[in-house]
């Protein structure tokens, strides 16, 4: 009975970290909404489990998250301020284009074999899909870029 109850707490209080540290990323980035929460729970949980995979040991959630606005939204949020992003995208919400410029990368580093880094992976999703001047200008920097 003992461990069942021992169980129960650590859910509730995981359950608890997520739904606090998931709170904190909306309330204090300018990128996502209320909205965007399964998304950053999913996101966050799929970080965790690869980190946890490569160091070989558990990583609470609150070390996932750390790491993924460190490793993850950290870089990409930078990334995207680059012009040649914004103006690839005019009218797109921020959160809808950091998560799929993160598959992006995801996918660009299996093709490619190797890790990708978030510079190049956006500069390659606007290339890709992007409209107006913002296209034409990440095909410049890309072009430099492979130099």
């Amino acid at each position: 009975m003992k461990q069942k109850e021992d169980k129960e707490t650590y859910m509730d209080n995981h359950d608890i970290e997520k739904r606090q540290s998931i709170e904190y990323i909306i309330k204090n980035t300018d990128m996502f909404l209320d909205a965007d929460y399964d998304r950053l729970a999913s996101h966050i949980e799929g970080h965790r489990y690869f980190l946890g995979k490569d160091l070989s040991m558990p990583i609470t959630w609150d070390e996932a998250t750390y790491s993924w606005m460190s490793n993850i939204y950290q870089p990409i949020s930078q990334v995207m301020e680059n012009w040649a992003t914004l103006l690839s995208f005019p009218g797109r919400r921020k959160a809808d284009l950091f998560f799929e410029i993160c598959e992006h990368q995801y996918f660009l580093s299996l093709q490619q074999q190797k890790e990708v880094n978030m510079y190049n992976a956006a500069l390659d999703y606007d290339v890709l899909f992007g409209r107006t001047i913002g296209k034409i200008i990440a095909k410049i920097l890309s072009s430099n870029n492979a130099a």
